[in-house]
């Protein structure tokens, strides 16, 4: 019996950068899984939405913001840093991340019940204990020139 779940889960993140370059994390909450730590606003892909839809709605019901423009920065798919063990299913779980960038936004931030702490950090400074794949989403974002990466 395999320790992992059969297929990779579809999964958004957002990299939001304000006017000084310092990006928004949040703090999961005692909500969801992996409690404690710091990751991107995201979540899962819901049936019948595209990729661009699941991050729109993720950064709204997560931290209140409405996002202007996002562009694809990268898929991120590399099971060394997108699996996470879940202790309820006694499994790895694999995720498939499209991250965007965004630097146009509007609205005040206000966190939902799965986040419990938001904060703006530089790239030298992120919080922890950050989410494995965050700081190189991160990194990716600061240096995109346009082209998507895949990892």
């Amino acid at each position: 019996m395999s320790s992992y779940q059969e297929r990779p889960r579809p999964a958004v993140s957002a990299v939001i950068l304000n006017s000084e370059k310092k990006v928004l994390m949040t703090l999961r909450s005692s909500k969801v899984w992996w409690p404690g730590q710091w990751c991107l606003p995201g979540g899962h892909l819901k049936g019948g939405q595209d990729w661009i839809t699941a991050c729109r709605e993720e950064v709204s019901e997560e931290v209140g913001l409405q996002l202007v423009s996002a562009q694809l920065v990268g898929i991120y798919s590399d099971p060394q840093v997108n699996q996470l063990w879940e202790p309820k299913s006694a499994k790895k779980l694999t995720f498939v991340v499209a991250s965007f960038l965004v630097t146009d936004y509007q609205g005040e931030i206000k966190t939902n019940d799965e986040v419990s702490e938001v904060g703006w950090f530089s790239i030298d400074e992120l919080p922890t204990p950050l989410l494995a794949s965050e700081k190189i989403k991160i990194s990716d974002a600061l240096r995109f020139h346009g082209q998507a990466f895949v990892r």
